[in-house]
């Protein structure tokens, strides 16, 4: 009788998994035992991470009396960079690499040994090369130069109030505004004013 509920000439479907399937299936699970087995297996404990073995070997290095500090500074507004070397202040002389950060904590040290620590620093500060104009605390219009690397400093007071300008110059003004010359700074306020 089951012979005769089969229609010649049409297969017959069954659900059967393709070998193909089942051969796949099998790798991806061989696969995953062994890469779960690989990242079970203990590790010597006695070969620390290189990480670790250099933090901490730099731990118990204490900073040299002659260390030069090497200062990468990269100005925000102007996009330049300048490196500057400094002798170690006095005070750090002996003291260990968490002394340092705690002195410096606006910089990252990027490398550290007794003789010669390389730190950086991002500053949203126009670098020395510029003339700043900027109101004052007063709302003054004033022109300030960064002459230390990482502080800026009154140039020239100008007795030009902030609220003289228009409202698209104050808004320009108001983080500093940076200048290659004075000349240029000058031209600038020209137009400002016209």
């Amino acid at each position: 009788m089951q012979n005769q509920n089969k229609q010649p000439g049409k297969p017959q479907v069954t659900a059967l998994i393709d070998r193909r399937q089942i051969i796949l299936g099998s790798l991806t699970l061989l696969a995953m035992a062994v890469l779960l087995i690989v990242g079970l297996t203990p590790r010597d404990a006695s070969a620390p991470e290189p990480d670790t073995a250099q933090v901490g070997g730099e731990s118990a290095i204490t900073l040299a009396a002659d260390c030069a500090l090497v200062q990468h500074i990269a100005y925000e507004p102007c996009g330049h960079q300048i490196t500057r070397r400094q002798a170690l202040p006095p005070d750090l002389a002996g003291k260990t690499r968490a002394d340092l950060e705690a002195a410096y904590a606006d910089w990252q040290v990027t490398s550290y040994a007794a003789d010669e620590v390389v730190m950086a620093q991002r500053l949203a500060m126009y670098c020395p090369q510029h003339m700043v104009l900027m109101p004052d605390d007063s709302g003054m219009l004033c022109v300030f130069q960064n002459k230390y690397g990482d502080a800026l400093a009154l140039v020239e007071e100008l007795n030009i109030p902030l609220s003289d300008l228009p409202d698209s110059y104050q808004e320009e003004l108001r983080p500093g505004k940076g200048f290659s010359t004075q000349e240029e700074l000058a031209q600038w306020l020209e137009a400002a004013d016209s």
